[in-house]
C-alpha cells in the first residue's frame, strides 16, 4: 500500500501497546529482529546486567514506542513503522498450530486500533485503507472474530439473537448462560407452556401427553429421537444454565473454545426446534 497516512502519539502508543503486550506472542527479542529486518531505530531499554547490579529496564510496550518514536523523528516518515507491522503481522511467522491462536489474537486486538485510524490488517497480514471507525462498539462489530467462528459452524441465528451484546464483550460466561436460557424461550414460545428448566422440557416431551411434536411418535425409533431432544435440552440445562446460575462468576471460568463448543451444542439444540410444532388440541396456557 502507499504509507502516506500520518499517525499520532496516541496511536503510535496504542500499536506499540498491542505489539508489545505482555501476553503478545511477540518476544522483546522477535520484535528486536524485526526492527532490524526493517530498519529502525533501536533505543536502549535501559537493561542492565552484570553479576553485581541487575536493572529490568523498560516493559516491552514502552521500549517499542520508543523505538517507533525515534525512528519517526529521524526518518520523518512512518513508512518503516508500516512495514513493521507488516513483517509483524506476516502470516508465515505463526504456521505452527500452537502459535495460530494467538495470532488471532494478536491480529484482532491491533485491527481494534487500527480501524479507528482507517486501517486493517488482512488475512495476508498485509495493511490495507478501510472506512474508519468512529465508536468502540462499531469496533467490536467489525473485528470481533468470535462472529467469524460463529458463522463458520454455522451458529443458529436464535443463539446469537440471545447473546450477541455479550460475545461482543467477550464476555463468555454470560453468554453461554444467557444462549442456554434462550431454548427455554423457545420451548415456551412453540408449545405454548410456562414454566423452566427440566420440567418444562420433561412436560413438554412428555411421550404419554406431549405439548409439541416434531416426529409421528409410531416407531420406537422416533420416540428415542423425541425423549433424545428432552434429554439433550435437560443435559445443558444441567451443565450450563444451573452452574452459570448458582457459581459466582468469578469461579466458573469460561474460556472461548469452550464457549463455542458449548454454543454449538446449543445450535445444535434450537435447529431440531426449528422441526418442532404445538400438538394440534393444547391449548397456550396463560
Amino acid at each position: 500500500m502507499n504509507y502516506g497516512k500520518s499517525l499520532s502519539e496516541q496511536e503510535l502508543k496504542s500499536i506499540a501497546s498491542v505489539l508489545g503486550a505482555t501476553e503478545s506472542i511477540l518476544s522483546k527479542a522477535n520484535l528486536k529482529d524485526l526492527m532490524i529486518q526493517e530498519k529502525l531505530h533501536i533505543v536502549d531499554d535501559g537493561y542492565r546486567s552484570n553479576q553485581y547490579v541487575y536493572r529490568l529496564g523498560l516493559n516491552k510496550r514502552d521500549w517499542l514506542y520508543n523505538c517507533f518514536a525515534e525512528t519517526c523523528n529521524q526518518e520523518q516518515s512512518f513508512d518503516k513503522i508500516y512495514r513493521f507491522i507488516e513483517a509483524a503481522m506476516n502470516p508465515i511467522r505463526y504456521a505452527a498450530d500452537s502459535d495460530r491462536s494467538k495470532y488471532f489474537s494478536l491480529k484482532e486486538e491491533l485491527n481494534k486500533v487500527l480501524l479507528l485510524i482507517g486501517l486493517f490488517v488482512d488475512e495476508r497480514g498485509k495493511l490495507l485503507p478501510t472506512k474508519q471507525a468512529s465508536t468502540l462498539e462499531e469496533v467490536d462489530e467489525r473485528v470481533n472474530h468470535l462472529n467469524a467462528e460463529l458463522q463458520k459452524r454455522c451458529i443458529h441465528y436464535e443463539v446469537k439473537k440471545y447473546c450477541k451484546k455479550e460475545l461482543l464483550q467477550k464476555d463468555f460466561f454470560d453468554a453461554v448462560f444467557e444462549a442456554s436460557k434462550g431454548l427455554a424461550q423457545r420451548v415456551r414460545e412453540i408449545s405454548g407452556m410456562q414454566g423452566d428448566g427440566g420440567q418444562l422440557f420433561q412436560q413438554a416431551f412428555s411421550l404419554k401427553n406431549p405439548s409439541l411434536f416434531f416426529n409421528s411418535l409410531r416407531t420406537e425409533s422416533e420416540k428415542s429421537e423425541f425423549t433424545g431432544l428432552s434429554e439433550l435440552l435437560q443435559a445443558i440445562f444441567h451443565l450450563v444454565r444451573n452452574p452459570a446460575a448458582h457459581t459466582p462468576k468469578i469461579n466458573w471460568k469460561v474460556e472461548e473454545e469452550k464457549a463455542l463448543d458449548i454454543l454449538t451444542v446449543i445450535s445444535f439444540a434450537h435447529k431440531y426446534l426449528d422441526e418442532c410444532r404445538q400438538m394440534p388440541g393444547k391449548l397456550t396456557q396463560k
